[in-house]
Order: structure tokens, then C-alpha cells, then sequence
């Protein structure tokens, strides 16, 4: 005979006093077991088998009539009981045991679906990444790192073409760019360092005898293996991975990638004619708009007209727009930019294998969130003729200082000193111990006239960089195309930092959300005005303000070389060109002021009789007019009267109607009345 107590669907439980108590059991735990994944399943089965009471709920219901039993009452006993009297049963240790088991099985069974899924995502980019061959490098040419360990990485921009209308022959392999990337977990960034290819090294071919020459031909000697030992010999930096790209590959990546927004410091401009010296060609205008393919590699790749340093900071100012512009939506769109990437990059064996490309994944990942720190490499700008190779040197103390910077070095937000920095230019005389002078009356009628053409103010400093004074400043107007196709109004002003190849910018459009204005580092508020402040380092690369239903902003030089305070008073002292100066004269630093409606002069009287003549007839037609309206206006008065008269009659004859109507129908409804008011009575006489 089944055991009333066994507590099946439909069936009679026992209670704890020994009585039978009517229990409907909804097992809710096995609806859609089907659907739950095999390791949630089998977790569930395990805090199951411990206690079944875990493994289904019970609804108390009421059964029918016909199986209805009336339970006894409970009894009633001390606390601490049962009702029967005997002391509750504690909860077995073994079911305990049993559901944190189940739970550990649950955050395992989820930890190796993670990791599964971050596995395929490793073999997904591998994929993309061998694409191009990998490179050939012998054993032990890199150094090997595990899992979160820090990491050198190598990026080698190759400028190898073939004949070429401007070149008389082909270009051999060389590192046009050679950027380095350190990613260390314990550090609040990730350094990025570029070595000079013009430095001069000693190199040491193979099958060669050695050479003093430019960084760079240990690239064209030796290829990857040459260049990273003289990185190790020379820096004394190990390199972990690399990874080399054309200029036809990155070309081709950016235009696949949809372009990307940055900013053109200054004019480019070099057209190769038969009496010219033929280098490649280049024609970009300045300020912040959208660079496609050819655009871009030229603008990275120029390599006339400034110095090493400067070219690199170049590359390098490309590469954190491109970071700025699409680093928010890369988890969204991962497959394109692995796709992009592989096929833009030939990378180390290591970087086309799981294992490697789950180390590196390991030190990104602790690395998540870190901001990007430009560290310039110390070297000496020396005259071309000062050394054989035309190269720049550096001293053993600056290549350790530089290597430590990149290593080791620290370099926190001053967040706290720019903003004392910004309320001290705020006044006069702070100010005017800074580096600037006045803009010139010439540059302020230029300005002017380029605000002319703009349908928002147009902000324009009233002093600039000492320095670069001497040259003029090159003013644009211009429209530039958002991602999503509208066209704003931009202009950007164009500065000398007095430095070859540095120049500062001052532009303003009516494209607010840019994407270069996203996440300031920080964000001041001065003399009324409200400033983000954005950083590379602890330099100031670009301060911003909106107003006017505008924005503008002052964009340090590739290099920074204006300082935070002078940056800081530009931007204090840049404002609409309807701003009234006032001061000592050109050369000498303004004040400025607010802007005032000047007083107007009085012109002398005149006699003159035709003038006389007509301000007399002027006079009467004034005093003639209002008597001629006057019968008009009198005659419209009694329009209205007779209106409204009207309408009291009209509304009189309409209550008369009504009232007389209402006497027509009484008067026919009274024979009636009459008569059968007297048929009553004739019936009575007759009985």
C-alpha cells in the first residue's frame, strides 16, 4: 500500500501532528528543464537529490468534496517544539553541503562557457590575423611573456615601393615608422614611444661589416630580426610581438574603416615639377575634417619640412584619433575591425597562434580602461651637415632617460595645478608675464574678414606664441561633413609656435558633437566660461568651450611645445572679433573689454529753405490727419449703435413669435378639454 506521506501529485500528505491534510504539489522545477543548459540542468539535479523538497514547490489547494478529510487541530506546545512535543529535527549538514556544491558546479559550468566563448573570439581574430603570412623570424629573436604579463609590442610602418612617377627607382624596404607600445598591468596607462629613424646607431649587418647610419637601416639590412636586436643592443628594450604595415594596406584600412576625423596642424603643400626636387606629393588645407586613405598616408607619411620628432608625433596624433573615433564602438562592430586589422598588419608567428594571442589578450584585458601617454624620445636636432648620415644623436644619458620614461615613468593629470594656472592668466597681470604678444592689426583685419563669411561668431585671440609671431597666421573657412552626412561651418586660425615644423590652432564650428570632444580629462569653469581640458600626458593638447551655438577650441602643436599657461591664456583671451580693444599699441599686450554702442554726434543745424518747407508740411500733415479720421470714427460709432439695436429688435420679435404661438395651440386644445370634462355627467342622468 502507497505511503500517504509520500507527497505525490494528487495525493494526501501526513502533517508533522500525524494528521492528513489535503495537498495539490505543483513540481515547478521540471517545466522547462528541456531548455536549461546541460550544466545548469545537472547543478539542479544535485540540490535536488539532497532534499526534495528543494526540487518542487507545493500549492495548497483544496480537493474536491468527495476527498475531503478534516484535519485535526494542531497541537499546541512549549516553544521551541513541535506541536506533537518533540524537539524540531535540525537541518541536515549533508543538504547544506550539497546546495553549495550545486553552486560551485553552476559558477563553473558559467566560467567554462565564458572561457569558451573567449576562445572562439581568439580563434575568430587569429583567423583574421593570418591573412598575410606571418613573418619570418628565426628563434629567440622575441622575448616570450605568459598570461598578463607585461608587453613590448613593435609597430613597423614600411615605406617600400615600386617605381613610382616621382622616383626614379624603387624603394627598398625601410621603417618608415617605428613605434613602440608598452602595456604593463601594474600602470595606470600604456606608453607609446617612436624612435627617431633618423637616429644615429651603429648597425651590424649580417655578412657585413658594420655601418654608423640612421636607426632605420636596420630594417632594410636585416629586416624584423636586425631592427629588434638593435632595439635590444642599443635601448636595451625586448620585444615581445611585432607587427609591419604598408602604405597600401594602410590605405586600404582606413577607407574600409570609414575614414577617420583628425586634425591637419598646418598647410601641406608639394607638387613635384620638372625643376623641382621630386619627393612624394602631398596638398592638405588645416583643421579638424575627415581623411580617407589617400589622404591619411599622406599625412603620416610626410616626411619634408619639419623634423623627426615631428613626423613621429604625427604618426602617433593619427593613431589616437583613430582610438578617439572608433575606440567606443569597436566591441559593437569586433568582426569589422578584425577583418581590417588582419589584413592591414603582417604579424609574428606568436600573434597567429592561440597561445600567444591569449598572453597578449590577458595583459589587454588587465590593462582595460588605461589611457594612452605619449612619451617623446630625447634626442638633439643637429644640423644635417654635422654628421655624415645627416642624423640626430642622442648621448647614452638620454637614450636611458628616455627608455626609464617609457618604462617606468610616471606621468599623472595636473588637474590641480592647470586649474590654479587657469584662474592665475585669468588676471591681468599673471598673464602678462607668459610668452605673447598682441595679434597684429593686419592679422585682426584678416580674421575679420574671413568672419564675414561665417553664419556664427567668429573667436579669434587677441595674442599669440611670441615666438611664432615673426609669420603669419593662415586663416580657412570651410565645411566640414559629418558621419551621418550634414555640413557644418568651420574656420581654424593657424599659429607659429616658433619652432620648425610646430604650429598651434584655433578653430571653431557649429558640429558640437564632434567626436574629439568626447570624455574631457577635465573640466574648469573661469571667468564665466566653462572649459574641458584634454591631455596627452601632462601636457595640454586641446582646451575647448561652447558658446554662440558653437564650439571652439585651441589645439596644441604635434609636440606640445606650447605650455599649459600660455595655452590656457590664448584660450582666456579668444573671443567674437565684436570685442572693442583697447591698449597700448601693436607689440604691446591688450586688454580686453566689453563691447560698447559709442555715443552719436549731434550734426550742426541747417537753414536751409527747402528743408524748412518740408518739415512745416511734414508738422501739418500730422495735425491734419487725426482731424480728418475724426468724422470717420464718429460715423462708425453710430454703426455700432444701430447694429446693436438692431439685434435687441431681432431678438424681441423672436420672444413675440414664441409667446403667440404658444397661445394658438392652447386655444385649439380647449373644446376638447371641454367636452370630455362634460361626458361624465350626461352618462349619470341616464342610470
Amino acid at each position: 500500500m502507497a505511503d500517504p506521506s509520500a507527497g505525490r501529485d494528487g495525493e494526501l500528505t501526513r502533517d508533522p501532528g500525524g494528521g492528513i491534510e489535503p495537498t495539490r504539489r505543483l513540481e515547478l522545477g521540471r517545466v522547462d528543464e528541456s531548455q536549461h543548459h546541460v550544466c545548469g540542468a545537472s547543478s539542479f539535479q544535485a540540490i535536488d537529490a539532497g532534499h526534495p523538497s528543494v526540487h518542487s514547490m507545493s500549492v495548497i489547494s483544496a480537493l474536491p468534496k468527495s476527498h475531503s478529510v478534516s484535519p485535526e487541530p494542531p497541537a499546541v506546545g512549549p516553544p521551541g517544539e513541535s506541536p506533537n512535543g518533540s524537539p524540531p529535527n535540525p537541518p541536515p549538514r549533508r543538504t547544506t553541503l550539497r546546495i553549495i556544491l550545486g553552486c560551485l558546479v553552476v559558477l563553473v559550468c558559467s566560467a567554462a562557457a565564458s572561457a569558451a566563448f573567449v576562445l572562439d573570439q581568439v580563434h575568430t581574430l587569429r583567423d583574421a590575423l593570418s591573412q598575410n603570412r606571418a613573418l619570418n623570424l628565426p628563434p629567440g629573436t622575441l622575448a616570450p611573456a605568459g598570461w598578463g604579463d607585461p608587453q613590448t609590442l613593435l609597430l613597423v610602418g614600411d615605406d617600400q615601393r615600386a617605381l613610382t612617377k616621382y622616383y626614379l627607382h624603387a624603394v627598398l624596404p625601410h621603417s618608415n615608422e617605428m613605434l613602440l607600445v608598452r602595456i604593463d598591468p601594474s600602470k595606470p596607462y600604456i606608453s607609446m614611444m617612436s624612435i627617431p629613424r633618423e637616429l644615429e646607431a651603429t648597425i651590424y649587418p649580417p655578412n657585413a661589416p658594420p655601418i654608423t647610419t640612421r636607426f632605420n637601416y636596420a630594417y632594410t639590412a636585416g629586416g624584423i630580426p636586425l631592427l629588434v636586436s638593435t632595439i635590444k643592443r642599443v635601448l636595451g628594450l625586448s620585444v615581445n610581438h611585432v607587427m609591419v604595415v604598408t602604405f597600401g594596406r594602410f590605405k586600404r584600412a582606413v577607407n574600409e574603416m570609414g575614414c577617420v576625423y583628425s586634425t591637419i596642424d598646418r598647410r601641406y603643400y608639394h607638387v613635384n615639377t620638372p625643376t623641382s626636387e621630386q619627393y612624394q606629393e602631398i596638398n592638405l588645407e588645416p583643421g579638424y575634417q575627415k581623411l580617407c586613405g589617400a589622404q591619411a598616408l599622406q599625412f603620416v607619411s610626410y616626411r619634408h619640412g619639419d623634423t623627426s620628432l615631428v613626423r613621429d608625433a604625427r604618426d602617433q596624433s593619427f593613431l589616437l584619433d583613430v582610438k578617439k573615433q572608433y575606440g567606443p564602438t569597436l566591441t559593437d562592430n569586433i568582426g569589422k575591425f578584425e577583418r581590417i586589422f588582419g589584413q592591414a598588419v603582417q604579424t609574428d608567428p606568436g600573434l597567429q597562434s592561440t597561445t600567444g594571442l591569449l598572453n597578449l589578450i590577458g595583459t589587454l584585458i588587465t590593462s582595460a580602461g588605461r589611457r594612452v601617454r605619449q612619451v617623446q624620445f630625447q634626442a638633439n636636432l643637429v644640423p644635417a651637415s654635422a654628421t655624415p648620415c645627416a642624423c640626430v644623436t642622442a648621448s647614452p644619458q638620454q637614450i636611458t632617460s628616455s627608455v626609464d620614461a617609457f618604462l617606468h615613468g610616471s606621468s599623472p593629470i595636473p588637474k590641480r595645478s592647470t586649474a590654479a594656472v587657469a584662474h592665475a592668466v585669468h588676471n591681468k597681470k599673471a598673464a602678462a608675464k607668459l610668452p605673447l604678444v598682441s595679434a597684429s592689426e593686419s592679422d585682426l583685419a584678416s580674421a575679420d574678414a574671413t568672419a564675414s563669411k561665417l553664419s556664427f561668431p567668429m573667436e579669434y585671440p587677441r595674442v599669440q606664441d611670441a615666438g611664432g609671431s615673426v609669420q603669419p597666421v593662415f586663416l580657412r573657412n570651410y565645411v566640414i561633413h559629418a558621419s551621418h552626412g550634414s555640413a557644418y561651418l568651420a574656420y581654424v586660425a593657424v599659429f607659429s609656435a616658433g619652432v620648425l615644423g610646430q604650429y598651434y590652432d584655433v578653430q571653431g564650428m557649429t558640429w558640437t558633437t564632434a567626436a574629439q570632444f568626447n570624455s574631457p580629462d577635465q573640466i574648469i569653469h573661469v571667468g564665466g566660461r566653462t572649459y574641458s581640458l584634454y591631455y596627452e600626458g601632462e601636457n595640454l593638447k586641446m582646451v575647448a568651450w561652447h558658446e554662440h551655438g558653437a564650439v571652439y577650441w585651441i589645439r596644441n602643436s604635434l609636440n606640445n611645445s606650447v605650455q599649459n599657461g600660455e595655452v590656457l591664456a590664448i584660450a582666456e583671451q579668444t573671443s567674437p572679433l565684436t570685442s572693442v580693444l583697447t591698449g597700448s599699441s601693436a607689440g604691446g599686450r591688450r586688454k580686453l573689454h566689453a563691447a560698447a554702442i559709442p555715443n552719436q554726434t549731434a550734426a550742426p543745424a541747417t537753414t536751409d529753405l527747402k528743408q524748412l518747407i518740408g518739415s512745416l508740411a511734414g508738422l501739418l500733415t500730422l495735425l491734419v490727419v487725426p482731424l480728418l479720421a475724426m468724422p470717420l470714427l464718429k460715423r462708425r460709432r453710430e454703426l455700432a449703435d444701430l447694429r446693436a439695436q438692431l439685434h435687441t429688435n431681432l431678438q424681441l420679435q423672436a420672444r413675440l413669435n414664441a409667446t403667440v404661438a404658444d397661445a394658438s395651440i392652447s386655444a385649439a386644445r380647449s373644446p376638447h378639454l371641454k367636452a370630455k370634462s362634460s361626458a361624465p355627467d350626461r352618462g349619470a342622468k341616464g342610470d
